[in-house]
């Protein structure tokens, strides 16, 4: 059984991220970021299938903009160390077309996250070499009923059995405690959602499709399944790996499908052996 290949990243200013950036870049775009006084051109790659900003009903017609959008959201967060967009790498089912991409995109962007309060801009790429992908690029913040961005946490005031505010005796200032996030969409049980709501549409267009394969969102460390996960070598990486050129991932990757084939190999020739000494018993 395959495991779904998803990978969930945040931009940062504290690693000198750019939303405005990584969207230029998803969807093979020129746009001008305010924030950092740069345009970002990325107009000149051409492996762009689809792309297509998804909003959730209280967000503004101006954010289906994806410039407008990042824009906006970079304008809001203050902090130097800001988590700007949360992103979504998602491998995409070779078995199916383009079409069919879209469509299971949408549909996953729809359920998961545009219903949920984010808004989502989505890109599919596709540069034939069969590795086609879909990047989803996330709002962190909730959006208010006005169309305006929320707080991503308010103040968590202690209050006496009565109710009321307790206050510091020494400062007089209200008591804080721990603050209380306005979504949930960085806890866990969050992700591992995403993860299965994934496996669970590949599956059911497999189905649709009358193709039989079956895919989990649970590792193979957690199915008990002694096998090493290959790692995610990124684009620059796998360009430098067409032409050529040895890179360290590279090298990282070969090594674990190396060992898995081995693996692979030994257990079975344990089945076999097993089950040759199975029928040697049965025949006595």
């Amino acid at each position: 059984m395959d495991v779904v290949s998803l990978h969930i990243d945040i931009i940062s200013r504290r690693t000198g991220r750019s939303a405005v950036q990584m969207a230029a870049y998803c969807s093979r775009d020129k746009l001008f970021s305010d924030y950092t006084g740069k345009s970002y051109d990325y107009t000149d790659r051409h492996d762009l299938v689809y792309h297509e900003v998804m909003l959730p009903d209280s967000a503004p017609d101006m954010f289906y903009n994806s410039e407008i959008l990042w824009n906006s959201v970079e304008k809001k967060e203050k902090a130097k160390n800001a988590r700007l967009a949360r992103t979504v790498i998602i491998a995409l089912p070779k078995e199916l077309n383009h079409d069919s991409h879209i469509k299971m995109i949408r549909q996953y962007a729809q359920k998961f996250f545009v219903q949920r309060g984010m808004c989502a801009d989505i890109s599919i790429h596709d540069k034939g070499d069969g590795n086609p992908h879909a990047h989803m690029l996330l709002t962190t913040r909730s959006i208010n009923r006005d169309g305006e961005w929320m707080c991503k946490q308010r103040r968590n005031y202690l209050l006496d059995k009565k109710g009321n505010r307790l206050r510091d005796p020494i400062t007089q200032q209200y008591k804080l405690g721990k603050s209380i996030k306005t979504n949930d969409w960085d806890s866990l049980e969050r992700i591992e959602e995403w993860r299965k709501g994934w496996a669970e549409i590949c599956q059911s267009w497999f189905k649709q499709c009358g193709i039989s394969k079956e895919i989990t969102h649970v590792s193979y460390a957690r199915q008990g399944i002694d096998r090493e996960p290959t790692i995610h070598l990124g684009a620059k990486v796998k360009a430098l790996e067409k032409r050529g050129l040895m890179t360290d991932r590279g090298k990282k990757n070969r090594d674990i499908v190396a060992r898995n084939y081995k693996h692979d190999r030994l257990v079975l020739r344990q089945r076999i052996e097993k089950s040759h000494d199975h029928e040697l018993e049965r025949d006595r």
